[in-house]
């Protein structure tokens, strides 16, 4: 009977993803963008999201947080709100400018909401050392107390690897290390791409022991001290030095085993010393983490690139949900947990930066808006954000940040289904989690991104994905053919539990529920053994929604099969359909 109903359920599973597919044809874009970019889709609409407008720094002091109702109602859209009560977590940080070399200055931001903003200064090794063995840092103190002057924080970065960046015969003064390398015969690493950086190796002793020499200087000087925090990469193929080592992310142990790598983490570790807490690096690294270091990383524009993660403890569990393990490093030890959620100017979408993520920026509120939710289902510390396609989510994010179980304002679930591909999945997979036959087929259904809020089918509480949003491009880690989201889920009656460790589910809660008002009939918020019934109405108007329901008393896992709450249809309705759901703390 077991086998007849997992083969029922496969079958169940396969046809829904063939009825969800997209039918675009790559023909509907053009061929002269396909030339440049062939993973570009067609062009698709993206409601429930307002439409491209990117927002300047010059421009943040017009963002708001979205009002708090401290009563039930109903509004069109999603809800962003947060209890007046709640501030800033201490460890959390939000990048909002970043400069880049030692003339430009830190300007004050006027923000009217709460966070705690910080600048982002990258400097060259080669402003600092332009003759070998004469140090000078002075103007990197004086732009970090003109950044304090106008109350910014600093972020401190020294790129340290590239030759040259770009092609050309500009592109050697693009460069960051100095140039007085090559006269100690330092090598150059392969490139792969002609439009990618020449970097020095940073292997070898001729590279390796000036740059020791570096950050011992850092220290000599003070900048641990004056700055918030500092990072520690290696290489880049692009701006920057990222990763940690030579090898890949997924390659961790391989970067912790060699010797140069290790004394670079050693070297930060001299120069914080008693304030390891401000070092974060450019990749994976136990040997860091046990010094306390944090870790950074980029591109959660494109936002499943990080499942699974050994370091975020991210991975599909069995039954097909995206799960974070608390247990993991970054997470355990309150690190620095950080994403740069960046790539929303308009030039991303010509052919100068080759579509990187479509022909238009029609997709680009929806990134942004899945990239924000991503960045906080990872339990991030730290966001460097630019664009700010949906304002409202600016101070969502901002008092969201670096929260733990203990001090979280809301819990919430983002009732959405993405298809993973399975063989991908596998290659990065540590957990080796068993792969199905449909799944190999067809991929892996993820299922939502949790926030100490967790739904879950059972019987009589069966959901299926719904809404379906296209993505903008091909993305390596999606199913082929499945390049879409479905960001809600349909069902009669949809079950959820708040993780019992929250503080907050002892009192009073407002239980915002996004969904979409498809149907006549009600919406019913139903807890404490199905004794306590709140309903809403629905119109029938196919408009995104949110209402917000009062629950008080709560009794853990008194609905049947052990949910603390549900959300179903009245009488009168059948499938009501979810997006969102969050129980915000109300004092």
């Amino acid at each position: 009977m077991k086998l007849e109903a997992a083969s029922r359920c496969r079958k169940a599973l396969l046809k829904i993803i063939i009825l969800l597919m997209p039918f675009a044809k790559a023909s509907e874009v053009p061929e002269s963008v396909l030339s440049i970019n062939p993973n570009v889709l067609s062009e698709a609409k993206y409601p429930y999201l307002p439409s491209y407008k990117h927002l300047e720094i010059n421009n943040l002091s017009g963002i708001h947080a979205q009002k708090w109702i401290n009563k039930e109602h109903t509004i069109d859209g999603w809800d962003w709100s947060l209890s007046v009560q709640v501030s800033p977590a201490a460890k959390s940080l939000v990048g909002l400018q970043r400069i880049m070399g030692l003339e430009e200055e830190f300007i004050p931001l006027k923000l009217k909401f709460q966070a705690n903003g910080v600048g982002l200064l990258w400097v060259k090794w080669r402003d600092i050392e332009a003759v070998e063995g004469i140090y000078d840092f002075s103007k990197v103190i004086a732009r970090i107390k003109q950044a304090n002057e106008v109350g910014v924080d600093v972020i401190f970065r020294i790129l340290t690897n590239s030759k040259s960046r770009g092609v050309g015969r500009k592109a050697v003064g693009n460069g960051d290390a100095p140039l007085w390398l090559e006269d100690h015969g330092v090598a150059i690493l392969p490139r792969r791409d002609p439009d990618a950086n020449l970097n020095f190796d940073p292997a070898p002793p001729e590279f390796h022991l000036h740059y020791m020499k570096l950050i011992d200087e850092v220290a000599k000087v003070g900048i641990p001290e004056r700055v918030k925090t500092a990072y520690v990469g290696y290489a880049s193929l692009s701006l920057g030095d990222n990763g940690i080592g030579p090898f890949e992310e997924s390659e961790a142990a391989e970067n912790d085993a060699l010797p140069h790598v290790r004394e670079r983490v050693d070297a930060f570790a001299r120069a914080f010393k008693g304030m390891e807490h401000k070092v974060f690096m450019g990749g994976s690294s136990d040997y860091g983490f046990e010094k306390g270091f944090g870790m950074r990383r980029e591109f959660v524009e494109m936002y499943y690139y990080n499942v699974p993660s050994e370091a975020l403890g991210n991975s599909i569990d069995r039954e097909r949900y995206l799960r974070v393990e608390e247990n993991s490093s970054l997470i355990r030890n309150h690190a620095f947990n950080g994403e740069f959620n960046e790539e929303y100017e308009s030039a991303w979408a010509t052919a100068e930066r080759k579509y990187r993520f479509g022909s238009t920026t029609l997709s680009y509120p929806y990134r942004y808006f899945t990239s924000t939710l991503r960045a906080l289902q990872m339990r991030c510390t730290y966001i460097h954000m630019t664009g700010h396609l949906v304002p409202e989510m600016m101070p969502f994010l901002s008092l969201q940040l670096a929260r733990t179980v203990e001090d979280a304002p809301d819990v919430c679930n983002f009732l959405r289904t993405t298809y993973m591909n399975a063989e991908n999945y596998q290659n990065s997979d540590k957990l080796n989690r068993p792969i199905s036959a449909v799944e190999k087929k067809v991929g892996i259904s993820m299922l939502n991104f949790e926030r100490l809020l967790h739904q879950r089918d059972a019987e009589g509480f069966v959901t299926r994905p719904t809404m379906k949003i296209q993505q903008s491009i091909k993305m390596w880690m999606v199913q082929s053919a499945c390049y879409f989201d479905c960001i809600a889920r349909a069902g009669k009656r949809i079950g959820f539990n708040i993780d019992s460790r929250w503080p907050g589910m002892m009192g009073e809660m407002a239980v915002k529920v996004t969904y979409l008002d498809d149907r006549s009939g009600s919406l019913q918020l139903v807890h404490n053994w199905g004794k306590v019934v709140n309903e809403r109405p629905l119109a029938g108007d196919g408009k995104m929604k949110t209402t917000a329901f009062v629950m008080k008393g709560l009794h853990p896992k008194s609905m049947d099969p052990d949910f603390d709450f549900v959300i179903q249809g009245g009488d009168d309705t059948g499938e009501i359909t979810l997006s969102m759901v969050r129980a915000v703390a109300t004092k």
